[in-house]
């Protein structure tokens, strides 16, 4: 009696969560096997380690990026200056690394912009019927028509420049990054969320057509139930994949900024910036350039290859 009225045990969720957790185990495996990825993981582990160390003041800061040496203008590497100095005679290391942390906060505080947009304007297409999807996509379409840089540089220029009742003077301010990168990383979130949006948009109606999708629908699932456990999961490895691409993309997007005078004021260093002061510079002092230019080539291609290591292992198509 007591085994007929016990409860049945329910093997549909340990069979479904095993079957997540193997999934995503093999696509690790997969991604381990890929040397170049692994190889580009690791080396952009490595550099945000010494930015952020750099930052804090440890010992491999070596010199305050904002304090000149004048005896030591221009200087080559040694020991006491690891790449040499620029024309003011400050340290070119604590410099780099000062540009390479801001690149990097940006990329990814950026792509979290990026994603609220495209995530939320591609699944309201998806779901909101023929109507919605009309209206969003039209609005999708007319943002990707307009050049990225120009587009930036018009939303850094027009709706931050002289001030925004939003947000305030133009110049608002986040403990620990200032007013210049919270402009910056609207500017260029406004424009780079087109992308996530069309990615989430196709990937969803092909998913909502599903017969797990129809399934939970029919067994009387509310809509962000089905949103929430089979439509976004299932969207997250193409997310994953564009947000590793999208992040050297907002690097070169600001390093343009910057260059071109738009982006970081000194004393304070980025990429961007330190290439642009670096050019004037070439001939007598081409150190300057190199190093910060080294940086943004190693970053994109870094995450270049992660993201197509990335890619070959979250694809459906190749797993086995």
């Amino acid at each position: 009696m007591a085994q007929a009225a016990a409860e049945p045990y329910d093997f549909t969720k340990q069979t479904m969560h095993t079957k997540e957790r193997g999934l995503w185990g093999q696509a690790f495996q997969r991604l381990a096997r890929n040397r170049l990825a692994l190889a580009s993981g690791i080396v952009l582990v490595v550099i945000a380690v010494l930015a952020v160390l750099s930052e804090l003041g440890t010992p491999v800061q070596h010199h305050d990026p904002a304090v000149p040496d004048f005896q030591s203008i221009k200087s080559g590497p040694s020991s006491t200056y690891w790449l040499g100095t620029d024309g003011l005679g400050r340290d070119l290391w604590a410099r780099l690394m000062q540009g390479t942390l801001f690149s990097l906060k940006l990329g990814v505080f950026t792509q979290l912009f990026v994603l609220v947009i495209g995530i939320s304007v591609g699944m309201g297409a998806a779901l909101g019927g023929k109507r919605g999807d009309g209206v969003l996509m039209w609005f999708t379409d007319l943002a990707y028509a307009f050049p990225d840089l120009l587009a930036i540089i018009l939303m850094r220029q027009v709706l931050f420049g002289r001030g925004w009742p939003i947000v305030g003077d133009g110049n608002p301010q986040i403990p620990g990054f200032g007013g210049v990168f919270l402009v910056t990383v609207i500017a260029i979130g406004l424009v780079a969320w087109v992308t996530v949006a069309r990615l989430v948009r196709g990937q969803m109606l092909q998913i909502k057509q599903q017969d797990y999708v129809l399934a939970a629908q029919a067994t009387g699932a509310s809509p962000w139930r089905v949103v929430r456990y089979h439509m976004l999961p299932n969207t997250l490895s193409a997310i994953i994949v564009a947000t590793t691409f999208g992040i050297p993309l907002a690097i070169f997007a600001e390093a343009a900024l910057s260059f071109i005078g738009l982006g970081v004021p000194p004393p304070d260093a980025s990429l961007g910036s330190l290439i642009g002061s670096g050019q004037g510079n070439i001939q007598t002092n081409s150190i300057e350039l190199i190093w910060p230019a080294a940086m943004v080539a190693i970053l994109m291609l870094c995450f270049t290859f992660l993201g197509d290591g990335l890619r070959d292992a979250l694809d459906p198509r190749t797993r086995k």
